[in-house]
């Protein structure tokens, strides 16, 4: 009796000695915390192949796009960077009446000032310099789209989102110009990532509202896209006192004021750019100088010309877009409307891309 005891326990010891390997579940479930996972230690949210590949496809596209677009490209960007550092450049009117802001220029002015102190300021490097610099913007807001969508959906959808962004012709046309429209769809891209989608795990207020209003100050015009968007926050927000107060409030006013600092600092007189450009843009109508439109410009050119060959696509993916996006395509149409609204009512009859 006592060696069957004897026989049990140490069958029984060592059972539980050596440790119990439990067989992985390949369920979907574990799969994808697994691949969210190891997707979240990657720089900027993706592994650093994708980066580099992105950054590449945006420095081949800053190099193969030698042609001018606007003069905006050089009046409202470089030229008055080079007045910022170097003390010498022609400024447009738009500089002398107080209707464009010190922002953007500031971004190319820093540039521009590193080269100067390490006395590599030369012809080339000022003229490639800042394209470069929003080469790499641009490849960064390519990121980013790519990193909301995988977040939102999943990588496949992700990724077929990335493949259309670098097919845009607009976008290779345009992303790598030293534009501030350029700016404001890097800072609306980058927005929207911490942009609080339901279902999104990237929500932060502070950080998109610090984007919004940097594209704001920089552009005044922004301020049409991201009032449905904002204003669609808003109404979701279970503590809205605590947004407004602790999140609203404090960012537009820093931004504000550190734009209005750096006004006063390089026209050397204080001025509230945004109040201006309402005043002689819109109200004074000094932009149909350069040129007006008719009121469907926006439906028959502006809109479909920029989107291209993705219109039919867009408008398919607009029918089969799920709730939670509609916000989106709302922002889409109420951006448009409202374009054609000042054309077809208002006195502001110049309008662009």
């Amino acid at each position: 009796m006592e060696r069957i005891k004897k026989r049990l326990s140490f069958n029984r010891k060592s059972a539980f000695a050596e440790p119990v390997k439990l067989r992985k579940r390949k369920s979907k479930l574990y799969s994808q915390e697994d691949a969210n996972s190891q997707y979240e230690k990657g720089f900027l949210g993706v592994n650093l192949s994708f980066v580099l590949f992105t950054v590449t496809f945006r420095l081949v596209n800053c190099c193969l796009v030698k042609t001018s677009f606007v003069p905006d490209e050089y009046w409202q960007s470089l030229e008055v960077a080079h007045n910022m550092v170097f003390k010498y450049g022609y400024l447009t009117w738009e500089w002398t009446e107080g209707i464009r802001s010190y922002s953007y220029p500031l971004f190319f002015a820093s540039i521009y000032k590193i080269l100067h102190l390490l006395n590599k300021d030369t012809v080339e490097l000022l003229i490639w310099g800042p394209r470069l610099a929003q080469a790499l913007l641009a490849a960064l807001s390519d990121i980013k789209l790519y990193s909301l969508v995988k977040k939102l959906e999943n990588e496949n959808i992700a990724k077929l989102v990335y493949f259309s962004q670098l097919c845009s012709w607009f976008t290779w046309y345009c992303c790598t110009r030293t534009l501030v429209n350029t700016m404001e769809t890097v800072l609306t891209t980058v927005a929207l990532y911490y942009y609080p989608f339901q279902g999104s795990k990237a929500q932060n207020s502070s950080k998109y509202l610090a984007l919004v209003a940097l594209a704001v100050v920089m552009r005044p015009t922004a301020v049409i896209v991201w009032l449905p968007l904002v204003s669609y926050h808003f109404w979701q927000e279970d503590t809205k006192l605590n947004l407004v107060l602790h999140h609203a409030m404090p960012v537009g006013l820093l931004t504000l004021g550190i734009s209005t600092l750096v006004d006063r600092v390089f026209s050397g007189k204080w001025i509230l750019v945004q109040l201006n450009f309402l005043k002689i843009n819109v109200l004074q109508n000094v932009a149909v100088f350069y040129g007006s439109h008719p009121w469907y410009w926006y439906l028959t050119q502006g809109f479909p010309v920029v989107l291209g060959t993705h219109l039919p696509f867009f408008i398919h993916g607009s029918m089969l877009a799920p709730k939670r996006y509609r916000i989106l395509l709302a922002a889409v149409i109420w951006t448009v409307l409202v374009y054609r609204y000042v054309l077809k009512h208002s006195t502001d009859q110049h309008q662009t891309f």
